[in-house]
């Protein structure tokens, strides 16, 4: 049987706990810029933004949770992890993440007519692939310089 690292699955909880909290933002965002407007392109761009709020607020409570749960956390510690990982995750969201939301949102939209079910399969789809890129990423942190995330 393959053993998971815990600090493995701590990180993954992280980002998709921070994914539900892009999946509630682009949803209330989508619905209600929806309500505004028919512009599939304005309502993709809303998608977008809400994903960018409702992830950041769910990943950084999420971080700080475990880290106060666990009895450490330390704003120096914090601050740290939060210069690894933010830039890089920034990074891998503007090349892999948004512009697949909203291409696949955008076409989903197109092709169906409704908002909420293009919206959650876009963000599955695009989610995934910055889940592989992230862990890529933690890895590959690792092997170079010996820091976990």
């Amino acid at each position: 049987m393959i053993k998971i690292p815990k600090d493995f699955i701590n990180f993954n909880k992280e980002i998709l706990f921070g994914e539900v909290g892009a999946i509630a933002g682009a949803q209330v965002t989508g619905n209600i810029i929806s309500e505004m407007t028919s512009s599939v392109q304005t309502i993709s761009y809303a998608v977008v933004a809400g994903s960018i709020v409702g992830a950041s607020i769910f990943w950084i409570t999420m971080r700080i949770y475990n880290k106060t749960r666990k009895n450490k956390l330390s704003t120096k510690k914090f601050i740290e992890d939060i210069a690894y990982f933010t830039p890089v995750a920034f990074i891998l969201t503007s090349i892999l993440y948004y512009p697949s939301l909203f291409l696949i949102s955008k076409y989903l939209i197109e092709d169906s007519g409704k908002v909420t079910i293009p919206i959650i399969i876009s963000q599955i789809s695009a989610f995934l692939i910055l889940l592989a890129g992230l862990n890529l990423y933690k890895y590959f942190l690792f092997k170079f310089t010996g820091k976990k995330l």
